[in-house]
């Protein structure tokens, strides 16, 4: 029962492990700087970003290099982070850096990130700029000042939405809210000293601070956490990709109870009805066995959303092939099945044969149940539920087939090793018979050629005795001829057969 449970749960949580296994992949897409599902080769990836040089001239530039880069990598990871998120809730729209993208060019003066549709083409207004700055407050000025701004001039990212460090949006959106009533303050002053030109470039000013605070974003990620991506990129996506599997195993866990639930409390129900279990024992052992799936679904997704995630982005052709079937969310029900038999072939309760039949039933039903979860899935078109009873069906089936199977293959074994010791047996009693016939013959003839003088000397004095009518002498040729093939005649001489007659004893021919 634990099987079909585990099994149901892999399935069910198919749909699952694949979405959020293919928003960890992007994590290690931008780890690597590679998208290895398309082939095309990112112009920045954390890897490369954390073996830029640092100057070693000051710990004070070196600190201003790690921060420079960091924002390199904090523009990677919101790549990855926000097409990670857009996976998970099925949407088709992407982010890309505009470095990677050929219309935008590397660098572009305006735009950092840019949104995809679901075909691939650039979204009007979706432009935006990243910012990881130290004074937040300057950076906002010099954007508001317009052109006024001289050589500090950035007023080019009005148009763009400003992605800010975590820890720097709700200042920032205070900042414009202030600098906006305060330069219309100045605005109204001037204007009252007729000053109407320099008034009207204060109000200028207020409206792009009204602009920067309906265009400022949270990034996702605090300076510190970018400074981190730079200095530890392989730890930080780790992390992402263990974030990633957590949200992933916490809906593994809910489809886990589903199904374990289900599943013990109707065979509960059964043996409730049929007498084989009190009511209150029955319902302790469904909460009890909710709490295991629970435990099992968050553990098939968690494991299968990072196994997906690295598989779907590895350099290896076929590992990528496989990461589009149902192997990562059934690793973990692989495991368990298999430890199962494992650790029953090592306390002794089955032996060796036992163990290779136990290891080829639960594969060739676990490779059933994969394929038969799409079938249910689109032959019953709920989430989750068409795959779960697709994946048990499957299991099922292939189960009882392995077994017909295994059984007509034993009874096949069996008749061909029945067949054997027969065969050998009667080679052994031929090869006996052999034996017997070649020291018979070899007997027969040693005797035959040690007896015909004397066989043939008796035949001729028998011929001869009946010739002159000597009786006695032809009985004692006929008892020389009896005695060389091992025989003793009744009488010896006519006497004795007349003495023989006289009585009423049985002749003996």
């Amino acid at each position: 029962m634990s099987t079909i449970r585990n099994v149901a749960i892999s399935a069910g949580a198919g749909e699952t492990v694949g979405r959020y296994g293919s928003a960890a992949a992007e994590f290690v897409k931008a780890y690597t700087g590679v998208d290895n599902e398309t082939g095309a080769r990112l112009a920045k990836g954390l890897k490369g970003i954390s073996e830029y040089k640092i100057s070693a001239k000051s710990a004070k530039d070196a600190a201003n290099n790690i921060k420079q880069q960091a924002g390199f990598s904090a523009e990677v990871h919101m790549t990855a982070q926000q097409n990670a998120e857009r996976i998970i809730l099925k949407k088709n729209e992407r982010v890309i850096r505009t470095d990677d993208h050929a219309q935008y060019g590397k660098n572009h003066p305006v735009y950092d990130h840019v949104e995809l549709d679901a075909w691939g083409v650039p979204i009007p207004g979706s432009g935006s700029q990243m910012k990881f700055v130290g004074d937040v407050d300057e950076l906002l000025k010099n954007i508001a000042q317009g052109h006024g701004g001289g050589q500090n001039d950035k007023s080019r990212y009005l148009s763009a939405k400003l992605d800010l460090p975590s820890e720097q949006v709700a200042s920032a959106k205070a900042r414009c809210e202030s600098q906006a009533a305060e330069l219309r303050k100045q605005a109204q002053a001037l204007e009252a000293k007729g000053k109407t030109e320099l008034a009207a470039q204060k109000r200028a000013q207020a409206a792009n601070y009204d602009t920067l605070k309906g265009n400022i974003r949270d990034s996702g990620m605090t300076t510190d956490q970018a400074v981190f991506l730079r200095k530890h990129p392989k730890l930080a996506t780790a992390a992402s990709i263990a974030r990633t599997s957590h949200r992933a195993g916490m809906q593994g866990a809910k489809i886990g109870a589903l199904f374990g639930g289900a599943i013990s409390a109707v065979t509960g129900m059964i043996a409730v009805h049929q007498g084989d279990k009190a009511l209150e024992a029955a319902i302790l052992d469904t909460m009890t066995d909710t709490g295991k799936a629970a435990f099992a679904g968050y553990g098939t997704a968690f494991v299968g959303t990072a196994l997906k995630g690295t598989m779907q982005q590895s350099g290896n052709a076929t590992m990528r092939a496989l990461s589009r079937t149902s192997l990562p969310s059934l690793a973990v029900t692989v495991c368990l099945e298999v430890g199962s038999a494992v650790k029953q072939y090592v306390r002794g309760e089955i032996d060796g044969v036992q163990f290779l039949e136990a290891l080829g039933e639960k594969g060739s039903g676990l490779l059933s149940s994969g394929m038969f979860a799409a079938v249910g899935q689109l032959a019953v078109p709920i989430p989750v539920v068409g795959a779960a009873i697709g994946g048990v069906v499957g299991y099922t089936l292939s189960a009882l087939l392995y077994q017909d199977a295994l059984g007509a293959f034993k009874d096949a074994n069996q008749a061909h090793e029945d067949y054997q010791a027969t065969k050998e047996y009667c080679e052994a009693v031929r090869a006996e018979l052999d034996a017997y016939r070649l020291e018979f013959r070899e007997r027969f003839v040693e005797w035959l050629d040690e007896g015909r003088a004397e066989i043939s000397n008796s035949i001729q004095c028998m011929d001869a005795a009946i010739l002159t009518g000597r009786i006695n002498d032809f009985a004692e040729s006929a008892n020389a001829l009896a005695a060389v093939i091992g025989k003793t005649l009744q009488f010896a001489d006519r006497q004795q057969f007349d003495a023989f007659m006289a009585t009423d004893d049985t002749l003996i021919l």
